[in-house]
Protein backbone atom coordinates (compact mmCIF):
# COMPACT_ATOMS: atom_id res chain seq x y z
CA UNK A 1 0.00 0.00 0.00
CA UNK A 2 3.07 2.14 0.28
CA UNK A 3 3.89 2.27 -3.32
CA UNK A 4 0.30 3.06 -4.15
CA UNK A 5 0.07 6.23 -1.83
CA UNK A 6 3.27 7.32 -2.91
CA UNK A 7 2.08 7.35 -6.46
CA UNK A 8 -1.12 8.87 -5.65
CA UNK A 9 0.98 11.46 -4.00
CA UNK A 10 2.72 12.41 -6.74
CA UNK A 11 0.40 12.69 -9.45
CA UNK A 12 -1.49 14.77 -7.13
CA UNK A 13 1.91 17.78 -6.69
CA UNK A 14 1.89 17.42 -10.83
CA UNK A 15 -1.64 18.40 -10.74
CA UNK A 16 -1.76 20.63 -8.43
CA UNK A 17 1.04 23.21 -9.93
CA UNK A 18 -0.79 22.64 -13.06
CA UNK A 19 -3.84 23.85 -12.10
CA UNK A 20 -2.69 26.84 -9.73
CA UNK A 21 -0.27 27.67 -12.68
CA UNK A 22 -0.98 31.34 -13.16
CA UNK A 23 -0.14 31.27 -16.81
CA UNK A 24 -3.51 29.40 -17.21
CA UNK A 25 -5.97 31.40 -19.61
CA UNK A 26 -8.87 31.38 -21.37
CA UNK A 27 -6.83 30.43 -24.70
CA UNK A 28 -6.56 26.91 -23.27
CA UNK A 29 -7.99 24.01 -25.64
CA UNK A 30 -11.74 23.04 -23.17
CA UNK A 31 -13.81 20.42 -23.51
CA UNK A 32 -16.91 18.78 -21.84
CA UNK A 33 -17.40 14.99 -22.35
CA UNK A 34 -20.25 12.28 -21.53
CA UNK A 35 -20.00 8.28 -21.71
CA UNK A 36 -21.28 5.35 -20.55
CA UNK A 37 -19.92 1.53 -20.66
CA UNK A 38 -19.71 -1.59 -19.37
CA UNK A 39 -17.51 -2.82 -16.08
CA UNK A 40 -15.78 -5.85 -16.49
CA UNK A 41 -16.31 -7.35 -13.12
CA UNK A 42 -13.48 -7.38 -10.88
CA UNK A 43 -12.33 -8.58 -7.00
CA UNK A 44 -11.78 -7.49 -3.89
CA UNK A 45 -7.83 -8.43 -2.69
CA UNK A 46 -5.68 -9.34 0.31
CA UNK A 47 -9.25 -9.69 2.04
CA UNK A 48 -9.24 -9.52 5.66
CA UNK A 49 -12.66 -9.41 8.04
CA UNK A 50 -11.37 -8.23 11.60
CA UNK A 51 -14.42 -7.84 12.82
CA UNK A 52 -15.66 -11.35 12.36
CA UNK A 53 -11.90 -12.19 13.60
CA UNK A 54 -12.27 -10.78 16.73
CA UNK A 55 -16.04 -12.02 17.52
CA UNK A 56 -14.65 -15.56 16.90
CA UNK A 57 -11.35 -15.43 18.62
CA UNK A 58 -13.03 -13.67 21.97
CA UNK A 59 -15.53 -16.75 21.51
CA UNK A 60 -12.37 -19.14 22.11
CA UNK A 61 -10.78 -17.10 24.53
CA UNK A 62 -13.76 -16.17 26.76
CA UNK A 63 -11.21 -15.52 29.53
CA UNK A 64 -9.14 -12.33 27.86
CA UNK A 65 -12.73 -10.17 28.96
CA UNK A 66 -12.42 -11.39 32.57
CA UNK A 67 -12.04 -8.57 35.60
CA UNK A 68 -8.93 -6.87 35.53
CA UNK A 69 -7.70 -8.64 38.88
CA UNK A 70 -8.72 -11.83 36.95
CA UNK A 71 -5.82 -14.49 36.49
CA UNK A 72 -7.28 -15.43 33.10
CA UNK A 73 -7.53 -11.41 31.77
CA UNK A 74 -5.21 -11.04 28.61
CA UNK A 75 -4.62 -9.41 25.48
CA UNK A 76 -5.96 -10.76 21.72
CA UNK A 77 -3.96 -11.02 18.78
CA UNK A 78 -5.72 -11.82 16.11
CA UNK A 79 -5.96 -12.20 11.77
CA UNK A 80 -8.63 -13.20 10.06
CA UNK A 81 -7.99 -12.92 6.50
CA UNK A 82 -10.08 -14.93 3.16
CA UNK A 83 -9.40 -15.78 -0.71
CA UNK A 84 -10.18 -12.84 -3.02
CA UNK A 85 -13.99 -11.63 -3.41
CA UNK A 86 -15.57 -11.53 -6.39
CA UNK A 87 -17.41 -8.83 -7.83
CA UNK A 88 -20.20 -8.63 -10.47
CA UNK A 89 -19.81 -7.07 -14.29
CA UNK A 90 -22.03 -4.16 -14.61
CA UNK A 91 -22.71 -0.81 -16.27
CA UNK A 92 -20.99 2.30 -16.00
CA UNK A 93 -21.36 6.18 -16.62
CA UNK A 94 -19.97 9.48 -16.51
CA UNK A 95 -18.94 12.63 -17.53
CA UNK A 96 -15.74 15.01 -17.26
CA UNK A 97 -14.40 18.56 -18.33
CA UNK A 98 -10.52 19.35 -19.22
CA UNK A 99 -8.47 21.10 -20.91
CA UNK A 100 -4.73 20.73 -23.34
CA UNK A 101 -2.11 23.42 -22.47
CA UNK A 102 -2.10 24.91 -25.81
CA UNK A 103 -1.45 28.16 -24.91
CA UNK A 104 1.90 27.01 -23.21
CA UNK A 105 2.65 25.64 -26.68
CA UNK A 106 2.30 22.02 -24.47
CA UNK A 107 -1.04 20.71 -26.88
CA UNK A 108 0.17 17.46 -26.14
CA UNK A 109 -0.29 17.57 -21.93
CA UNK A 110 -3.76 18.39 -20.14
CA UNK A 111 -5.83 17.89 -16.96
CA UNK A 112 -9.65 16.54 -16.47
CA UNK A 113 -11.60 16.10 -13.53
CA UNK A 114 -14.86 13.19 -14.16
CA UNK A 115 -17.19 11.96 -11.93
CA UNK A 116 -18.51 8.21 -12.83
CA UNK A 117 -20.37 5.57 -11.14
CA UNK A 118 -20.87 1.73 -11.42
CA UNK A 119 -22.08 -1.15 -9.27
CA UNK A 120 -19.75 -4.12 -8.76
CA UNK A 121 -22.57 -6.35 -6.77
CA UNK A 122 -20.75 -8.34 -4.30
CA UNK A 123 -21.38 -12.12 -5.80
CA UNK A 124 -22.80 -15.10 -3.60
CA UNK A 125 -20.02 -17.29 -2.70
CA UNK A 126 -17.89 -19.43 -0.78
CA UNK A 127 -14.16 -17.68 -0.05
CA UNK A 128 -11.58 -19.90 1.57
CA UNK A 129 -10.38 -18.36 5.41
CA UNK A 130 -7.74 -18.14 7.64
CA UNK A 131 -7.75 -16.88 11.51
CA UNK A 132 -4.52 -16.88 13.09
CA UNK A 133 -5.08 -16.43 16.88
CA UNK A 134 -2.55 -15.55 19.98
CA UNK A 135 -3.12 -15.12 23.59
CA UNK A 136 -1.64 -13.33 26.06
CA UNK A 137 -2.23 -13.24 29.45
CA UNK A 138 -1.50 -10.06 31.81
CA UNK A 139 0.02 -12.60 34.16
CA UNK A 140 1.24 -16.12 32.43
CA UNK A 141 1.24 -19.01 34.20
CA UNK A 142 4.21 -21.19 34.69
CA UNK A 143 5.73 -23.75 32.21
CA UNK A 144 4.61 -26.78 34.21
CA UNK A 145 1.31 -25.47 34.82
CA UNK A 146 0.75 -24.75 30.99
CA UNK A 147 2.52 -28.46 30.39
CA UNK A 148 -0.52 -29.79 32.48
CA UNK A 149 -3.76 -31.99 31.47
CA UNK A 150 -6.14 -29.05 32.56
CA UNK A 151 -3.38 -25.71 32.36
CA UNK A 152 -5.46 -22.76 33.67
CA UNK A 153 -6.75 -20.02 32.08
CA UNK A 154 -4.00 -17.75 32.24
CA UNK A 155 -1.55 -19.98 29.59
CA UNK A 156 -0.58 -17.70 26.30
CA UNK A 157 -1.80 -19.94 23.37
CA UNK A 158 -2.01 -19.68 19.83
CA UNK A 159 -4.23 -21.04 17.75
CA UNK A 160 -4.20 -21.54 14.04
CA UNK A 161 -7.34 -22.68 11.80
CA UNK A 162 -8.60 -22.34 7.75
CA UNK A 163 -12.68 -23.55 6.94
CA UNK A 164 -14.71 -21.63 4.77
CA UNK A 165 -17.28 -18.68 4.66
CA UNK A 166 -20.63 -18.36 2.37
CA UNK A 167 -21.42 -15.09 1.49
CA UNK A 168 -24.83 -13.81 0.21
CA UNK A 169 -25.18 -11.47 -2.61
CA UNK A 170 -24.48 -7.96 -1.45
CA UNK A 171 -25.70 -4.22 -3.40
CA UNK A 172 -22.66 -2.19 -4.09
CA UNK A 173 -22.25 0.98 -5.91
CA UNK A 174 -19.12 2.95 -6.58
CA UNK A 175 -18.86 6.32 -6.82
CA UNK A 176 -15.54 7.91 -8.27
CA UNK A 177 -14.54 10.95 -8.51
CA UNK A 178 -11.10 11.53 -10.03
CA UNK A 179 -8.75 14.64 -10.70
CA UNK A 180 -6.45 12.97 -14.28
CA UNK A 181 -3.05 13.84 -16.10
CA UNK A 182 -3.42 13.81 -19.36
CA UNK A 183 -0.67 12.81 -22.34
CA UNK A 184 -2.37 12.87 -25.98
CA UNK A 185 -0.91 12.55 -29.55
CA UNK A 186 -2.77 16.12 -30.99
CA UNK A 187 -3.62 14.60 -34.10
CA UNK A 188 -6.06 17.00 -36.32
CA UNK A 189 -8.62 13.60 -36.34
CA UNK A 190 -7.04 10.83 -34.37
CA UNK A 191 -5.54 11.34 -31.28
CA UNK A 192 -4.96 8.14 -28.96
CA UNK A 193 -4.12 9.10 -25.09
CA UNK A 194 -3.45 7.99 -21.90
CA UNK A 195 -3.96 9.34 -18.25
CA UNK A 196 -3.45 8.26 -14.91
CA UNK A 197 -5.07 10.36 -11.62
CA UNK A 198 -6.31 10.51 -8.56
CA UNK A 199 -9.54 9.62 -7.24
CA UNK A 200 -11.72 9.31 -4.65
CA UNK A 201 -14.21 6.80 -3.74
CA UNK A 202 -17.51 6.60 -2.66
CA UNK A 203 -18.61 3.10 -1.33
CA UNK A 204 -22.31 2.08 -0.72
CA UNK A 205 -22.99 -1.52 0.03
CA UNK A 206 -25.82 -2.91 1.55
CA UNK A 207 -27.69 -6.61 2.30
CA UNK A 208 -25.18 -8.41 4.57
CA UNK A 209 -22.42 -6.29 3.34
CA UNK A 210 -24.23 -3.05 4.48
CA UNK A 211 -22.00 0.03 5.33
CA UNK A 212 -20.78 3.55 3.75
CA UNK A 213 -17.13 4.74 2.92
CA UNK A 214 -14.51 7.41 1.14
CA UNK A 215 -11.36 6.23 0.67
CA UNK A 216 -8.53 7.38 -1.81
CA UNK A 217 -7.45 5.82 -4.84
CA UNK A 218 -6.02 5.48 -8.11
CA UNK A 219 -7.94 6.18 -11.68
CA UNK A 220 -5.50 5.16 -14.85
CA UNK A 221 -6.81 5.25 -18.66
CA UNK A 222 -6.11 4.91 -21.89
CA UNK A 223 -8.36 5.41 -25.22
CA UNK A 224 -8.44 7.05 -28.64
CA UNK A 225 -10.57 10.26 -29.83
CA UNK A 226 -12.13 10.44 -33.59
CA UNK A 227 -12.37 14.17 -34.15
CA UNK A 228 -15.50 14.17 -36.20
CA UNK A 229 -16.00 18.34 -36.77
CA UNK A 230 -14.13 21.45 -35.26
CA UNK A 231 -15.79 21.06 -31.98
CA UNK A 232 -17.26 17.23 -32.01
CA UNK A 233 -15.17 14.24 -31.10
CA UNK A 234 -16.23 10.67 -30.52
CA UNK A 235 -13.88 8.31 -28.44
CA UNK A 236 -13.26 4.65 -26.63
CA UNK A 237 -11.34 4.21 -23.35
CA UNK A 238 -10.60 1.83 -20.70
CA UNK A 239 -10.07 2.30 -17.19
CA UNK A 240 -8.64 0.69 -14.74
CA UNK A 241 -9.60 1.89 -10.49
CA UNK A 242 -7.56 0.84 -7.52
CA UNK A 243 -8.18 1.47 -3.63
CA UNK A 244 -8.05 0.32 -0.30
CA UNK A 245 -11.43 -0.63 1.63
CA UNK A 246 -11.03 -0.48 5.41
CA UNK A 247 -13.99 -1.96 7.51
CA UNK A 248 -16.73 -1.33 4.86
CA UNK A 249 -19.48 -3.05 7.24
CA UNK A 250 -20.22 -3.54 10.67
CA UNK A 251 -20.61 -7.53 10.28
CA UNK A 252 -17.38 -8.68 9.04
CA UNK A 253 -15.45 -5.66 8.87
CA UNK A 254 -14.61 -6.30 5.01
CA UNK A 255 -11.77 -4.75 3.84
CA UNK A 256 -9.20 -5.45 0.96
CA UNK A 257 -7.94 -4.13 -2.46
CA UNK A 258 -10.53 -2.50 -4.82
CA UNK A 259 -9.56 -3.73 -8.53
CA UNK A 260 -11.83 -3.21 -11.26
CA UNK A 261 -11.38 -2.32 -14.95
CA UNK A 262 -13.97 -0.52 -17.70
CA UNK A 263 -14.84 0.15 -20.94
CA UNK A 264 -16.19 3.06 -22.53
CA UNK A 265 -17.36 5.42 -25.04
CA UNK A 266 -18.98 8.20 -25.43
CA UNK A 267 -18.84 12.39 -27.24
CA UNK A 268 -16.52 15.16 -26.88
CA UNK A 269 -17.36 18.57 -27.38
CA UNK A 270 -14.42 21.29 -27.74
CA UNK A 271 -14.18 24.86 -27.74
Amino acid sequence: MRSVQQVILAVAGILGILILDGSLDARAEWYVAGYGGYSTGGDLNDVTMPLRGERLARQQFPQADEPLNSLGRGTLYQQFSTSDVSLKSSAMYGGKVGYFFDNLKLPWLGVEAEIFTTTPTIKAQTVDTSHQITYQPNTPATATQCADIAPPPNCPKSVSSRSTLSLGESDLRVITFALNLIARYPGSVIQPYVGVGVGGFYFIGSGQIDGRQFVPGLNAQFGLKYLATQHWALFAEGKYNLAHVSTLDQTFGISGLYSIFHVAAGAAYHF
